[in-house]
């Protein structure tokens, strides 16, 4: 859990998905899907995290907080990110993507309620 000094806000972790992956060059690396829940006074949020662990021990990590305000989404795009075997490297093209799709099916569902 990481607090701010004045309590006001917390975020809690829950690795979701581990697994291993060899490259065609041998190298082996570990991967963490994490899901991010930021609670504050505003209610809560949902965000991910991906780390990546080489051999050596070696850890690269990159983590987007308040992607959504539904966990169920948040658990679903975080499940395909592992199902893809995706890295921290990819995380903020992937999120860019992920938010776009859902404002696109926003969209498409304000527009066939409006028709």
């Amino acid at each position: 859990m990481i607090c701010n000094m004045g309590g006001a806000w917390h975020v809690d972790k829950i690795e979701l998905y581990t697994k291993q992956v060899i490259t065609e060059e041998s190298s082996v690396y570990y991967l963490k899907y994490i899901l991010l829940i930021h609670s504050g006074e505003q209610g809560r949020s949902y965000g991910i995290a991906i780390e990546q662990t080489d051999a050596a021990g070696n850890l690269e990590r990159e983590q987007m907080i308040g992607l959504c305000e539904n966990r169920e989404d948040t658990e679903q795009f975080l499940f395909r990110l592992a199902e893809g075997t995706a890295f921290p490297v990819e995380l903020t093209a992937l999120c860019d993507d992920f938010i776009f799709e859902r404002e696109w099916k926003r969209e498409q569902m304000s527009e066939q309620t409006a028709s």
